[in-house]
């Protein structure tokens, strides 16, 4: 017993111990590297000033910023649209892709290539989709006789957002369908069974049998894409002309990542928009702690 258990260490130190030092030192090196930076005046516009350790300063600059609050504001308005479509668009495919029928591998297939493509391609993409000269939906619409007129459809800044949202929820939707999908397939027949016999309708079963099982999973895929809609960046800066080498950032769609990327790469205020990003990281967290401990526990707790 002794010898393998010496074995286990030695598998241990052999194998587990040089990813642990790589992923040190890809990850959270730089990451407190970049921590460090935060309580500091970097500005690699003025090189040869002196980088001088300033506490919260940088935090406290942020706080009392408009434009911080301006920009998480809409952050999180993003987020309560492209969340609600997004879990709704995937929790009806799942339930569709769960059935059995002719031709589902290869829909499966399918579904997963939004997901597949790169962000900036799917917003490069989406742009061309939605171009007012010769986009293929003013195309189609024309075609169809549903318009007579070509529609600028980005042209509007309220409704820019809205087709961030869209391009997201198109983008982003296969991931919490399979995690979703794998929920599904983990329900015991026998539990529908029982709720038929029960006189359970189709709707009751769904919410009686379906939800309540698939409840951890579907933690699981909210938490993820309430982050990743939270920290949206590379759809809103192909789509809505974000930014472009040298041009103007649209000030309409600026998040809190666009404008970590306009402090740090056009600014170059390193030392605030390392501040930015940790606060950015602060409120991640407290989102994912949020869907965590109200859906996740809730239903490990009834299973």
């Amino acid at each position: 017993m002794t010898r393998f258990l010496g074995r286990d260490r030695l598998f241990l130190l052999v194998f587990l111990v040089p990813i642990i030092m790589v992923v040190a030192l890809l990850i959270y090196g730089p990451a407190l590297d970049t921590l460090r930076t935060s309580f500091t005046n970097t500005n690699l516009r003025v090189p040869h000033k002196p980088i001088d350790f300033v506490g919260l300063d940088n935090y406290a600059r942020l706080l009392n910023d408009p434009e911080f609050w301006e920009v998480t504001g809409r952050s999180i308005l993003l987020l309560v649209i492209i969340l609600p479509l997004e879990l709704v668009l995937a929790f009806a495919a799942a339930l569709l892709l769960n059935e059995h029928f002719p031709g589902r591998g290869l829909v499966r297939t399918l579904v997963l290539l939004p997901w597949l493509v790169p962000p900036v391609v799917n917003g490069f993409l989406w742009g061309w989709i939605l171009n007012g000269e010769f986009g293929a939906l003013n195309g189609l619409l024309y075609q169809l006789g549903l318009t007579s007129d070509y529609v600028t459809w980005l042209k509007d800044p309220s409704s820019q957002l809205f087709w961030v949202a869209v391009v997201q929820v198109w983008t982003r939707f296969a991931f919490p369908m399979i995690v979703i999908l794998a929920g599904l397939q983990g329900v015991p027949g026998e539990l529908y069974d029982a709720a038929k016999v029960d006189g359970a309708g189709t709707l009751r079963r769904l919410w009686s049998v379906t939800l309540p099982s698939v409840r951890p999973s579907l933690a699981i895929a909210v938490v993820v894409e309430a982050i990743a809609s939270f920290q949206i960046f590379d759809v809103i800066w192909t789509l809505t002309a974000g930014g472009s080498a040298g041009g103007t950032i649209n000030p309409f769609t600026k998040t809190l990542m666009i404008w970590n990327y306009e402090l740090v790469f056009r600014d170059l205020r390193v030392g605030l928009g390392a501040a930015l990003s940790y606060l950015v990281l602060g409120m991640s967290i407290v989102i994912g702690m949020m869907f965590i401990v109200r859906l996740y526990n809730q239903g490990v707790k009834d299973k």
